[in-house]
């Protein structure tokens, strides 16, 4: 199993929410509980994930209760920090995972994708007063990122001259970017953009760089053939009828981005 120090599954922070009747498929679907859709995501995440009016709201929620829903079982999900997710999902402390994961050829060592779900970006935020305008001001500044994350593995390969400072979620980075102790962050392209438009003191996009080559995909554990079927059909379903762009549209924007197939390979 995952340690304590990876996962935060203390009282108060399971959130259920029913999304269809008996479940029709028992335990071909090789779930922990059959019946129910654990889902292991992480909070502090908007527009994907993120705890709104008492209630576990957002792009990946709405996404992994739809397939819920298709599969006749109700979602229960459970708030992971990002660095433990892949663990959770291979030692089933959930079912799938909806993290906002890229596919990547290091994580799929770990666990298996479903067909990608989401494509988006990632960006580099700053304090507008900060002077910062391109990536040529990141030279000896400190850049936040969340740790584990493809926008870690990205600033380590690509700023050199940068200090790169991990965080375990975006909440604690966003903190520690209006507090100055570091002088830039990088986020998803939703959450950025939220951050920007709610953000008390003032920021500003750095960079805004296009994610197109590293989809994100539901992660399933390697020993469960059966639901990584079940939830690449679903996918595949929610494409085809518009379910997909739907839920694009409430939660990120009215842009609708085409997926990879199903047979997308990472290639790093």
């Amino acid at each position: 199993m995952a340690s304590n120090g990876l996962l935060r599954l203390a009282a108060g922070t399971i959130l259920v929410a029913w999304s269809g009747q008996a479940p029709a498929q028992g335990t071909d679907l090789e779930l922990n509980n059959p019946g129910t859709l654990s889902v292991c995501v992480t909070d502090a995440n908007a527009p994907m994930s993120s705890v709104i009016d008492g209630e576990m709201q957002g792009y990946e929620v709405s996404f992994t209760k739809d397939i819920a829903r298709r599969l006749d079982l109700k979602a229960e999900y459970r708030i992971s920090v990002f660095e433990g997710i892949f663990a959770a999902v291979a030692n089933h402390v959930c079912d799938i995972s909806a993290g906002s994961h890229s596919i990547t050829i290091p994580r799929k060592e770990i666990i298996n994708f479903s067909s990608p779900h989401f494509v988006g970006s990632y960006t580099i935020l700053t304090p507008s007063d900060s002077g910062i305008k391109d990536e040529a001001g990141l030279a000896g500044k400190r850049l936040g990122v969340i740790a584990a994350s493809i926008q870690e593995t990205y600033a380590n390969e690509t700023y050199k001259d940068t200090q790169i400072v991990p965080f375990p979620d975006s909440a604690a980075l966003l903190i520690s970017l209006q507090s100055g102790q570091v002088d830039t962050a990088f986020f998803d392209g939703g959450l950025a953009a939220t951050y920007v438009a709610s953000s008390q003191r003032p920021l500003s996009v750095v960079v805004s760089i296009p994610n197109d080559d590293q989809p994100a995909g539901i992660g399933v554990a390697k020993d469960r053939p059966n639901l990584l079927a079940a939830v690449n059909k679903a996918i595949a379903d929610m494409i085809e009828d518009g379910t997909y762009a739907k839920i694009y549209k409430e939660w990120v924007g009215e842009s609708v981005p085409t997926l990879p197939g199903p047979d997308f390979m990472p290639t790093r």
